[in-house]
């Protein structure tokens, strides 16, 4: 699986012009097809979503199959399916359009800054039905499906359609765990998309959408190269009851010619995003506010009692791992010293990792964090003892931007070989945190390793 920061591969590469209206105007294919574009988020800012192109602006990319050029988000197709960027800061050309599409030249296309969200099932969900619970890919038209109010009510249409995840964060299916909302809701596991809402219960029913709910214990997002999403439409928007548990129905949202068995299949439109402006849902909608974080508060209270608990590590497992070798430190106060040999090429930091909206209450923070490094020293005994600026240019893969004085990690740190190249023999390599890093979660039945890392003996 591509890392949480590889945000999405596009096939094709087009020169475009920007007209007056904001309309991308298609010149010629700037590579041949098949290109295998890789976009990376360079990281701007402390609120740089990795995860979205353009959240911050001037945002900086680097195309990473394409000999790591520097690029800069610009706007995106109306229908999300492509991206333009720039190669000049603040806007300025040439652009291209990144897109997995095939145009011809002159081809006109509106662009937009609106959210890209899907709201579907995954194949295998089972949805209930007067002939009871039914795969939601062996559902017919005409199946009576019983809501969450006892009501049967005839399925109108089923759409479905195969999504590629690799490098879509927002493509990857939602896991919520048997039981997470109370016994029996969901009676299994249930996946679903991230903009697919979930009714829950505050003094009334309301909708959520299930992205907003993921807390790192009983809801997270599963990891798969691709998934199968499904509709399911009444003839109004209900709530129908999937794995036993409350969650919409279809709601057309402009968007059915996304799905391959719609009269017509627009393979550019999008699956199930909720443009801005009313829309006839059955119950009231909330994303953000003080509802949704009790709900998140209720969760987080539920998942403590099925027995997922915290812990607290300073050093969270670190280690190093260094040509294969896995490399155990002695550690004293928030201070880690490792010893390998100064020949060690491909050497990484690696240590559990946290996300703080998930560990923190009231963070809003959905990066995934390692640990606060505040030093690294580095001294082989011969040539002098060097100290690694937490800016240094040479480290980047793997580490978040430097944040007053302490740069994270995000578990798993590249530490290049030309930071010791004059070291000889065995070297020292001391890292000190500025800070224990973040608490964890621990799945029921889980044990966690020895916090104690003197107690463990290096393997190489």
């Amino acid at each position: 699986m591509p890392t949480n920061d590889e945000l999405r591969w596009f096939d094709n590469i087009y020169a475009v012009d920007i007209d007056g209206n904001q309309n991308a105007i298609v010149r010629n294919l700037a590579t041949s097809s098949n290109a295998t574009t890789d976009f990376q988020d360079t990281s701007d800012s402390q609120s740089d979503n990795l995860d979205l192109l353009g959240d911050t602006q001037n945002d900086q990319f680097k195309d990473a199959a394409n000999s790591n050029a520097i690029l800069y988000y610009y706007r995106k197709l109306s229908d999300d399916s492509g991206v333009i960027v720039s190669s000049g800061s603040s806007g300025q050309g040439p652009y291209y359009l990144y897109t997995n599409n095939n145009y011809n030249s002159n081809t006109i296309l509106s662009t937009s800054s609106a959210a890209y969200n899907l709201v579907c099932y995954v194949a295998g969900t089972r949805i209930r039905t007067r002939r009871g619970d039914v795969a939601v890919e062996d559902l017919k038209v005409g199946d009576l499906a019983k809501t969450s109010s006892g009501a049967e009510r005839p399925i109108h249409w089923i759409g479905h359609r195969t999504v590629r995840c690799q490098g879509r964060p927002d493509h990857l299916p939602v896991r919520i765990a048997a039981h997470a909302f109370g016994e029996g809701r969901p009676d299994r596991d249930l996946l679903v998309s991230p903009a697919h809402a979930i009714a829950v219960d505050v003094l009334g029913e309301v909708l959520i959408p299930a992205g907003r709910l993921i807390n790192g214990t009983t809801i997270t997002q599963a990891e798969t190269e691709q998934v199968t999403y499904w509709h399911v439409e009444l003839a109004s928007h209900d709530i129908l009851l999937a794995e036993g548990l409350p969650a919409e129905s279809y709601l057309d949202c402009g968007n059915r010619h996304f799905f391959t068995n719609a009269e017509a299949t627009d393979l550019r439109a999008v699956p199930d995003a909720r443009p801005d402006g009313p829309h006839p849902f059955c119950r009231p909608f909330h994303e953000a506010g003080p509802l949704v974080d009790l709900v998140r508060a209720r969760l987080q209270d539920r998942a403590e009692a099925l027995g997922w608990r915290k812990v607290e590590e300073t050093f969270g497992e670190l280690h190093l791992v260094a040509d294969g070798h896995v490399i155990r430190p002695d550690v004293e106060g928030l201070t880690a010293r490792f010893v390998l040999p100064a020949d060690a090429r491909d050497v990484r930091l690696v240590s559990a990792t946290g996300v703080p909206a998930h560990l923190l209450t009231g963070s809003t923070d959905d990066r995934r964090l390692g640990l606060p490094l505040a030093a690294l020293t580095i001294d082989d005994g011969l040539t002098g003892a060097r100290n690694v600026p937490l800016d240094d240019a040479r480290i980047g893969e793997g580490f978040h931007p430097v944040e007053g004085g302490t740069r994270w990690t995000d578990g798993s740190a590249t530490l290049p070989a030309d930071l010791w190249a004059d070291c000889r023999g065995t070297l020292f390599l001391r890292v000190s945190l500025s800070g224990p890093g973040l608490p964890r979660w621990i799945a029921p039945g889980e044990t966690a390793r020895a916090t104690d890392l003197t107690k463990l003996e290096r393997t190489a």
